[in-house]
């Protein structure tokens, strides 16, 4: 009997608590908690735009399609799909987003890569000084292989 009356009450008290309403001050923290989260979300998509890699940036790039859908998707659907997990919104990513229909942060965004009309002088002698330097440098290399033959067939003789 006295067990009974035990839960009775004790069911009486959950049902009391429950019914009681939330204390103002509880609500106001809850809301701000809500807006604190949002705006650590924003915050750490705009670090990881800017190039930083987060847990989540690893995360969303090691996840891939469900089973279901991956089974029947096609070897470049599969490469496209790899591709459009990555946070840029410029050059072949863009190109890959734009073709499935990805609504970018910035359309125009991807024309930083080709430069701006004013800016191409610049940028053709910064390409030039590039493939100059590549140019050296294989001419180099090949000039290290040849010694390295021509020594090698030395000390064979």
């Amino acid at each position: 009997m006295q067990a009974q009356k035990g839960i009775y009450d004790t069911f009486r008290r959950d049902t009391e608590r429950a019914s009681t309403p939330y204390p103002p001050a509880m609500l106001d923290a809850i809301k701000q908690a809500r807006r604190e989260k949002i705006a650590n979300k924003t915050r750490e998509r705009e670090r990881e735009r800017r190039g930083e890699i987060l847990r989540r940036t690893v995360l969303r790039r090691n996840k891939g399609p469900p089973a279901h859908v991956l089974r029947r998707m096609t070897e470049e659907e599969r490469k496209m799909d790899k591709v459009v997990r990555s946070v840029s919104e410029v050059g072949y990513v863009a190109q890959v987003k734009r073709k499935l229909g990805f609504k970018l942060r910035d359309p125009e965004l991807w024309k930083r890569e080709i430069g701006d009309v004013g800016d191409q002088a610049r940028l053709d002698r910064m390409m030039q000084g590039v493939r100059a330097e590549n140019e050296r440098r294989r001419r180099l290399a090949m000039r290290r292989e040849e010694d390295h033959l021509r020594d090698q067939a030395v000390s064979e003789e």
